[in-house]
């Protein structure tokens, strides 16, 4: 077994709904109501600097590959390009016609997706901003996106109570049927070959990609699960939702291996360090939390 030992408590001014390691472990950025993002030293615990730009909460943060960049999603309908290393606004991109509602970034740090309440999810590119694709056939809401590792997949969930697969290329989409509730968080495997969607049951269910089989069901969470993100090794996945609790899990066998109570209200952001020793998880308590990872006995 393992526990979640915290380490830092972050804090800003309103609730926090997105939280992101640099690719070399050193910052975390986040997201938050407050319309801005925190750049933080992560092992400090110390705040480096304070991002403003956007006209509403943010709700979506994730740096570019090469650490350099940084990529925010905002209710105000815009999603916006920053130097990390000095905080100046480069690019604002919108598009959307309603508040942005979700935010991801594809492993390989190219291709940047949004989904709305305006129904649609759209894809640009991280270097130019240029538009990919605009993926439209939910009829409510898009509450959650996740792109493949190359960008070239997209897997998303509606207020409409379904769970689809894009390509994103084509725009051709598929239901994966049996989906239950609606899909409030979503996450590729790294090798493409799996989804994790969480849901309004409390569950999170893991989905063969190529056919379509939901082939694993982890229960544990007491209402909605807001938030999933999965280890670079893909070895361990970690949930978030309404009940305040942050949980550790085995991706591989759906095994429960940790719990942490220490947050006060929902759970809306999730992010494993790029070493996988620890885990930042950001809450509408207005807190983010770091945690080390540890296995028991150790």
């Amino acid at each position: 077994m393992f526990s979640l030992q915290l380490v830092h408590t972050l804090t800003h001014p309103n609730a926090v709904y997105a939280v992101a390691f640099s690719p070399d472990g050193e910052r975390l950025a986040t997201a938050s109501l407050d319309n801005t993002i925190k750049l933080w030293n992560a092992k400090a615990g110390q705040e480096l600097a304070r991002l403003r730009g956007h006209g509403d909460g943010v709700c979506g943060v994730a740096f570019s590959a090469d650490g350099k960049r940084l990529f925010s999603a905002s209710l105000d309908r815009t999603v916006r390009f920053w130097d990390a290393t000095n905080g100046t606004s480069l690019t604002t991109v919108g598009g959307h016609a309603d508040y942005i509602e979700c935010f991801a970034v594809s492993a390989d740090g190219k291709w940047l997706a949004t989904g709305s309440h305006d129904k649609q999810i759209r894809v640009v590119s991280a270097e130019s901003g240029s538009v990919k694709a605009v993926l439209a056939g939910h009829s409510d809401a898009v509450f959650s996106v996740a792109l493949s590792a190359d960008g070239m997949s997209l897997a998303s969930g509606g207020n409409d109570d379904s769970l689809r697969v894009w390509n994103v290329e084509s725009g051709k989409q598929r239901t994966l049927s049996g989906q239950d509730g609606v899909p409030q968080a979503v996450v590729f495997r790294h090798d493409d070959q799996v989804l994790f969607s969480g849901g309004s049951t409390g569950r999170i269910e893991a989905w063969n990609v190529a056919t379509g089989e939901r082939f694993m069901t982890l229960e544990g969470h007491r209402g909605l699960v807001k938030a999933v993100a999965i280890s670079l090794d893909d070895a361990w996945l970690a949930s978030g939702g309404s009940d305040a609790t942050v949980r550790l899990w085995d991706a591989k066998s759906g095994a429960a291996l940790a719990v942490a109570d220490g947050h006060k209200n929902v759970v809306y952001g999730l992010a494993f360090s790029p070493s996988g020793q620890q885990l930042a998880s950001a809450s509408f308590d207005r807190t983010i939390k770091v945690w080390n990872i540890v296995e028991a006995g150790r």
